[in-house]
C-alpha cells in the first residue's frame, strides 16, 4: 500500500488459519474490553478518554500526523494522554487506518523526539520511516523518530500505547534515534522487559492521571530502560544488568511466560538473565513480594481463570496446567487467598 493511501472500505482482514477475522472499527464491546484492560472501572473517579469523531476528529486526533481512512465520516478513536515533567505518556484505541507523518508536517510542526508505541490487540501492522518498510504485531516494541517522515499502517483495530520522548532525554544514544535503521526492537529479554513496562507506565500515568509513586525517578527509570533497549538496534546494549527496573520487568516477563512450567524457578530467571541467585534477590529486597511468591502468585491466577472458565476440567488437571508442582499445594494456596478450596469455590460460582 503506498504511503498516504486509504484502505478498503469495510474490509476486515481474512481469516487464516479458521482465524476469525479482525474488526476494522471500533465496537462497544472492543471499547468496554480495551477498558478494562487499563483499569478504567477500578478508578475513582472513573477517567474519561477523549473522543475523536468524523472528519473533524480525523484532524485533530492528533497534532503533528495526518489520519488517512477510507471513509472520514466513519472515524471514531479514543486517547488518554498525560504530559509529565519531560516526557508524554497515552493510551489509545484506533481504527484501521494509515497515520503519516509528511515532510511538510515535520518542516511545520517539528518535533525533536522518540516515539515509543506498543500494541496489546491481535493483527500486524507496517510502519515506512527512512525508505524502509517494517512490520510488527503485539507485544513488540517499535521507536520512531517524529523528526523524520514516517507512516504507520494498521489494517484492524489497533491499541497502541507509550511515551514520546524528547531527543535531548536519550544522552549519548541521541544519534541512535536520529537515524533508526531498525524500528522494532529485536525479541530480547529486555526488549519484552520494556515492552511490559511500557504498556503499564503509560496506563498509570496517561490513564490515571497521576505520577506513579516514585515520581521523577520512576520516569527517569523509564527512560533509561528505553535508553537500553534502543541501544540494542546499534549492536551496544547499556549496562542494564546494574537497572533495579529492568531485572524486576524481565523477570516479570518470564513469569507471565513461563510459571505454567511446574520447573520454572528463581533459579530459572537467575539464569535466563545471567545473574547469580543473590544479585537476583538483591533486586526484590524492597519488593512486598518475593519472586517465589510472584510465581505462586501467577499460577494462582491462571488456575482461577481455567477454574471459573472450564467447569468440568477436574481440580488436578487445573492444578498442573498452571504450574503447581501437587494438587496438594494448589489446593493450600488457593485456599489461603479465597477462604475456601477450589471445589467449593467452583460450586458457588456455579450457583
Amino acid at each position: 500500500m503506498p504511503v498516504g493511501s486509504t484502505l478498503p472500505k469495510n474490509r476486515p482482514l481474512a481469516s487464516s488459519g479458521g482465524r476469525p477475522t479482525l474488526a476494522t472499527r471500533l465496537t462497544p464491546r472492543t471499547v468496554a474490553e480495551w477498558e478494562a484492560r487499563l483499569g478504567v472501572g477500578n478508578a475513582s473517579p472513573r477517567p474519561r478518554a477523549d473522543r475523536f469523531t468524523g472528519s473533524a476528529g480525523t484532524v485533530t486526533y492528533s497534532p503533528t500526523v495526518d489520519v488517512r481512512i477510507a471513509e472520514p465520516e466513519s472515524f471514531h478513536a479514543m486517547r488518554f494522554a498525560q504530559n509529565l515533567s519531560s516526557i508524554a505518556t497515552y493510551c489509545a484505541l484506533q481504527p484501521a487506518m494509515v497515520l503519516e507523518r509528511t515532510a511538510e508536517r515535520v518542516r511545520t510542526d517539528p518535533s525533536e523526539a522518540l516515539l515509543v508505541s506498543v500494541s496489546g490487540m491481535r493483527g500486524q501492522s507496517i510502519i515506512r520511516q527512512g525508505g524502509r518498510e517494517s512490520t510488527y504485531g503485539p507485544g513488540d516494541l517499535i521507536f520512531v523518530n517524529n523528526a523524520a517522515p514516517y507512516s504507520i499502517v494498521s489494517t484492524a483495530v489497533s491499541d497502541p500505547a507509550g511515551m514520546l520522548i524528547p531527543f535531548s532525554r536519550l544522552g549519548k544514544h541521541r544519534h541512535v534515534a536520529e537515524r533508526l535503521q531498525r524500528p522494532v526492537a529485536a525479541n530480547t529479554p529486555l526488549a519484552r522487559a520494556a515492552a511490559v513496562f511500557v504498556r503499564r507506565f503509560a496506563a498509570e500515568t496517561s490513564v490515571m492521571q497521576s505520577t506513579p509513586s516514585t515520581g521523577a525517578v520512576s520516569e527517569q527509570a523509564a527512560v533509561d530502560l528505553l535508553v537500553a533497549a534502543l541501544s540494542e538496534l546499534e549492536g551496544s546494549p547499556s549496562g542494564m544488568e546494574d537497572n533495579a527496573l529492568f531485572v524486576q520487568e524481565a523477570a516479570g516477563d518470564l513469569i507471565d511466560r513461563h510459571h505454567r512450567d511446574a520447573g520454572f524457578t528463581p533459579d530459572v530467571i537467575a539464569e535466563h538473565l545471567h545473574l547469580s541467585r543473590r544479585q537476583l534477590y538483591r533486586y526484590f529486597e524492597n519488593c512486598d513480594n518475593s519472586l517465589a511468591g510472584r510465581i505462586a502468585d501467577r499460577r494462582l491466577q491462571t488456575a482461577h481463570e481455567l477454574l471459573v472458565q472450564n467447569p468440568s476440567a477436574s481440580i488436578s488437571s487445573i492444578a498442573f496446567s498452571s504450574g503447581f508442582p501437587t494438587v496438594a499445594t494448589f489446593r493450600n494456596r488457593f485456599k489461603a487467598r479465597y477462604g475456601v478450596g477450589p471445589v467449593e469455590y467452583r460450586h458457588r460460582v456455579r450457583a
